[in-house]
């Protein structure tokens, strides 16, 4: 389907031409093959809505432009009122150039020119924020608006929260005039090449590859990618596009159908040769040596977090990692029976001290603590230290305890065609244990439980849906360590019947 030029140009088509043309044109012509934003890609924008919100409490007096999207008219005239009227900060302000549309964050007059602030709700300055702000700035200045400065203002994860927000320490301004200049001489020729391809009858040929993913998922990744496999040498692991193209070039999509003088990693090798085969890889001495640290009685552990941009409670950072959930079972001796325990935090208030007492309470002075990837609990019990010094001795003891179920997996010991080259727990657990898998649970992954607490929090989830939530998160926290449970059974089970 094509249809005719669209009539102007945003900024965000302009980022997304950047990325790939093609997705530019479906954009324009066929938005029915849009996917839906999962609720995890809505959670960001909603997190960078209210950073935005929080923005404009650093500049007092602004004036909001109020029309949206759907009513660009209306932005436009409401900015040139408010120009008239003498406004020297706006929000959200609207401008048109040469038929490209932008839409400033922030705008402050000083002098006769205007700063140019576009508000992100990253910790950092990335390199896609740069045409970003070319891009404004050019509208901008064909539009007749003199810009003195051009910035970006982002998060600072070093702010940390004690009372109220403070908009102004939660906030780093950092100029980046200089930097996005050569984007901004750039800018007319890319337009240019962009309205040649919406000009043009018929969609772009653009093979799928690291576009799609880079900087942004591509929300058109199922109709461009709908005729990969589930199982393809795009997800031949830790390949770059260098790799998988050249397997393309050679009409190679299955891994399995990889000629074997085609060069790859050991990790890669392995992976190809459990697709050939339909065998598992076991290296039961390194399974051994893992096994050989283990030291009963054993405490699987597993958290649940949920990272906010705007820390919720004091003492917090901006996306710091806050620990709601835990599951615990814990066996005595090898082959002994296994017990289970559990806490889960009243989402109206600060889970965090519960959690530092059910940890330091019920994991005992000796044996391991087993989690999958020992990076992630080691770091929530540093911070839970940090927060509450009484439990802080009794938490550094748990950290320094820690067992990486994941190694076995991730050092190639135990590789299982079944796993696809994951070493996450997700593709793991089912492939070792097909009786356990996260299909049938109401919250079925880390996100899913984000999301489920983050709506307990904010009020969204109440009554008899909260305790069917809250019963739901249990379930499937309690899952990640009976697995661990299963998992570990199989790895020494291999390793007895090996040895």
């Amino acid at each position: 389907m094509t249809g005719p030029s669209p009539r102007r140009l945003s900024k965000s088509q302009y980022l997304r031409g950047l990325q790939c043309p093609k997705s530019l044109w479906l954009h324009n012509f066929r938005p029915d093959l849009r996917a839906p934003a999962s609720p995890g890609v809505q959670h960001v924008f909603d997190q960078g809505h209210k950073v935005g919100l929080l923005a404009h409490q650093r500049f007092p007096g602004g004036v909001l432009i109020a029309a949206d999207h759907n009513h660009i008219p209306d932005a436009l005239r409401q900015t040139a009122e408010a120009l008239a009227q003498g406004a020297d900060i706006l929000f959200e302000a609207a401008f048109m150039h040469e038929g490209v549309l932008v839409r400033p964050d922030v705008l402050v007059k000083e002098g006769p020119r205007w700063d140019l602030i576009e508000v992100k709700s990253s910790t950092e300055v990335k390199e896609v924020y740069l045409p970003d702000i070319a891009i404004q700035r050019l509208v901008l200045e064909g539009a007749g608006l003199p810009v003195r400065r051009a910035s970006l203002l982002h998060v600072n994860n070093q702010y940390i929260r004690k009372g109220k927000i403070d908009p102004t320490r939660f906030f780093t301004l950092t100029d980046l005039t200089e930097e996005t200049m050569p984007y901004l001489r750039q800018a007319p020729a890319e337009l240019a090449a962009m309205r040649k391809v919406l000009a043009v009858p018929g969609m772009p040929a653009v093979e799928i590859g690291a576009q799609c993913t880079r900087p942004y998922d591509c929300d058109f990744m199922g109709f461009c990618w709908k005729h990969v496999p589930a199982y393809s040498v795009y997800d031949l692991k830790r390949a770059d596009f260098s790799v998988i193209n050249a397997l393309r070039a050679m009409g190679v999509m299955l891994l399995e159908d990889i000629p074997p003088d085609f060069k790859l990693t050991a990790t890669q090798e392995l992976q190809v040769q459990a697709a050939k085969t339909g065998k598992v890889h076991i290296d039961v001495a390194g399974i051994k040596k893992c096994l050989d640290k283990l030291v009963y009685p054993l405490y699987f552990l597993d958290f649940e977090t949920v990272n906010l941009a705007v820390p919720p409670y004091d003492g917090m950072r901006p996306f710091q990692a806050l620990p709601f959930q835990a599951s615990l079972h814990v066996q005595e001796q090898p082959s002994g029976e296994v017990r289970h325990l559990e806490y889960l935090g009243d989402p109206k208030s600060d889970p965090r001290l519960g959690m530092a007492e059910f940890l330091t309470r019920h994991i005992g002075p000796q044996g391991s603590v087993v989690v999958y990837n020992a990076s992630f609990e080691g770091g929530r019990l540093c911070e839970l230290a940090e927060a509450f010094p009484v439990q802080a001795k009794a938490l550094h003891a748990i950290k320094g305890r820690l067992w990486d179920l994941i190694i076995p997996f991730r050092s190639n010991y135990f590789v299982h065609p079944a796993m696809r080259g994951s070493a996450s727990m997700k593709a793991v657990l089912p492939a070792l244990v097909p009786g356990m898998t996260y299909e049938n649970l109401d919250i079925a992954n880390g996100e899913m439980a984000f999301l489920a607490y983050e709506a307990l929090m904010a009020g969204q989830v109440t009554g008899d849906e909260a305790l069917k939530t809250m019963a739901a998160l249990r379930e499937y926290c309690g899952q990640d360590t009976l697995g661990m449970v299963e998992i570990l059974r199989v790895l020494l089970s291999q390793s007895t019947q090996r040895g």
